[in-house]
């Protein structure tokens, strides 16, 4: 196994980290990389930042309760791969700054998601968006209570969120790829709506349907061009949903049923190309894993 053929999982000691170990090791599986599992040690916030790091060797005993966690993974991790796939590394500092940092060596990052208390939220910010919004390398947040592929409702089907109908090829195409992976089909799903402040002044004279069928029009365009670019994606099944609503309940939705979701970074926010609004909102709400996958290309 190459060094940068791997998956990074981050380990976090709850069910969020075992919920991530499960997901990667199914990815593992079908493209034969191996697990990398990594825990950052934060003193400053693990201690507190008015907290003396030295004080009676707390933070010694962080550490050794991370090891202690990290240990647990690992074992975890082998009895789905092999132990012989299985690397593991502790690190100290910022944890979106060296998780971000470890995954250039990596093909693809895996969280679990941290939906917990919204003032936990506020004093520590959300590790998952911050991460998904830096890293060079696509990132997966996985819900704590997702279940392994074999007990998914539909373990084979895919969604993918596009905002732009007509430049999107690259992110279609990484989800057809995904799709061709699980011998499953693909939905591509765009959501719009007209603010309510416009609604009096804007709606009346619009062409919904028209605006729609104009959507589905370059969406079934993107798919051909996607097509092109993937291998043996011919036979992959594809449907192509335009809804009016808010995008991110309009794809909260689509991924009630689906085993994966599949949404890009904005590849307009310089300098970092950071996660929008509603990419953060779906992270929160929906109901499969999500892959974030930053811009790699100018093509329509």
């Amino acid at each position: 196994m190459a060094e940068h053929d791997r998956i990074l999982v981050g380990i976090d000691g709850g069910e969020g980290g075992r919920a991530a170990i499960r997901h990667a090791a199914e990815r593992a599986g079908r493209s034969g990389a191996g697990l990398w599992l990594v825990h950052v040690i934060d003193l400053a916030i693990a201690t507190g930042v008015f907290y003396p790091y030295g004080y009676s060797g707390l933070a010694d005993q962080i550490r050794e309760a991370g090891a202690t966690a990290l240990e647990h993974a690992e074992k975890e991790a082998a009895e789905l791969v092999g132990a012989e796939n299985v690397t593991t590394t502790l690190l100290d500092g910022g944890v979106v700054t060296e998780l971000v940092h470890a995954a250039a060596d990596s093909t693809m990052v895996v969280l679990g998601d941290e939906r917990h208390h919204g003032l936990s939220r506020i004093v520590t910010g959300s590790v998952t968006g911050r991460v998904a919004s830096r890293a060079p390398v696509p990132v997966v947040i996985v819900p704590a209570a997702w279940p392994d592929a074999r007990e998914a409702r539909d373990a084979r089907m895919v969604v993918v969120a596009v905002a732009d109908c007509d430049t999107s090829t690259d992110l279609v195409a990484r989800a057809l790829a995904e799709a061709v992976d699980r011998g499953g089909g693909l939905v591509i799903v765009h959501g719009w709506d007209v603010p309510a402040v416009y609604y009096e002044s804007t709606l009346g004279q619009l062409d919904a349907a028209g605006l729609a069928a104009d959507a589905r029009h370059q969406l079934m365009q993107t798919l051909e061009r996607a097509r092109q670019l993937v291998p043996n994606s011919a036979g992959v099944d594809a449907w192509i949903e335009v809804r009016r609503g808010q995008p991110a309940r309009v794809v909260a939705e689509a991924t009630k049923k689906a085993a994966l979701l599949v949404i890009g970074r904005r590849g307009h926010a310089f300098p970092l190309r950071r996660l929008g609004g509603t990419g953060h909102a779906l992270l929160r709400e929906s109901a499969c894993p999500v892959e974030v996958v930053p811009p790699v290309s100018s093509t329509p």
